[in-house]
């Protein structure tokens, strides 16, 4: 498939399934055993907009474990635009006791025999205004050098497909999204819309964090978290965190 062809069959899908099937024939082409995509700038969901051709075990496996909340691969996608592969975050050191949720990670991924990936991180605002961060990671299983050769000669015509895909992703899934749902109710209410990094910070604190814990979590700095926690109060038009958390609860501003 040519990437004019692969671009105007992304453009032209009208539901997610269409865009699967492009997407995978795309990533087959260039030798990618699979694919995943990840709604990921909305921290507050424990369960964000999740899909791809992976085996459903693997998709079940990185949701029911929470991956999303310690995976230093979506960590690092929340703050660059710049496509970047497995290899370039250096594994976390093995230590006594319990594995931690990281290396338990990859060594799931290892044992579903991902041995690199290529991750496309991508950064817009919609029609609506709202900040979106999505992020497409593409799973090898050949062997690394041939991987690398690949990348280094296939990384922009891959990088400009996912951004495609990402976007037009998220065009189809905002037909049917709760979020978009939600939105428009509170503002037929007349209610506060808050920004999704004050959503975030509000349902951190839903969860019992503190403004250092929920800083370490987003990894911004805490008196940026307490900035936003004390917008989204005067939005809220609330007296403290708690009465914060509860009005968010009520509003379906936060999932919990």
């Amino acid at each position: 498939m040519s990437f004019g062809s692969a671009v105007a069959r992304l453009e032209s899908s009208e539901t997610i399934g269409q865009l699967k099937e492009t997407m995978q024939g795309i990533v087959s082409d260039h030798g990618f055993a699979s694919w995943c995509f990840i709604d990921a700038g909305r921290a507050y969901q424990d369960v964000p907009l999740y899909f791809g051709t992976s085996e459903d075990v693997w998709h079940d496996n990185y949701k029911n474990n929470g991956y999303v909340h310690v995976d230093p691969y979506i960590a690092k996608a929340r703050r660059t635009n710049t496509p970047f592969d497995w290899g370039s975050i250096t594994a976390e050191p093995r230590r006594r006791g319990p594995k931690s949720p990281i290396v338990r990670l990859m060594e799931d991924a290892a044992d579903f025999g991902f041995k690199e990936g290529l991750i496309f991180p991508y950064h817009f605002v919609d029609d609506l205004g709202r900040n979106h961060s999505t992020v497409c990671v593409f799973y090898w299983r050949d062997g690394v050098p041939q991987f690398q050769n690949l990348v280094l000669e296939r990384r922009l015509e891959l990088h400009m497909s996912a951004i495609y895909f990402m976007q037009r992703a998220m065009q189809i899934s905002a037909m049917h999204s709760r979020d978009k749902v939600a939105l428009f109710d509170v503002e037929r209410r007349g209610g506060p819309l808050l920004t999704d990094r004050e959503r975030s910070v509000m349902a951190w604190a839903a969860r019992g964090k503190t403004s250092d814990e929920t800083a370490d979590i987003l990894r911004i700095a805490q008196t940026t978290v307490d900035k936003h926690i004390a917008n989204a109060l005067e939005k809220l038009d609330a007296r403290n965190r708690t009465h914060g958390v509860a009005k968010c609860i009520t509003l379906g501003l936060i999932d919990v």
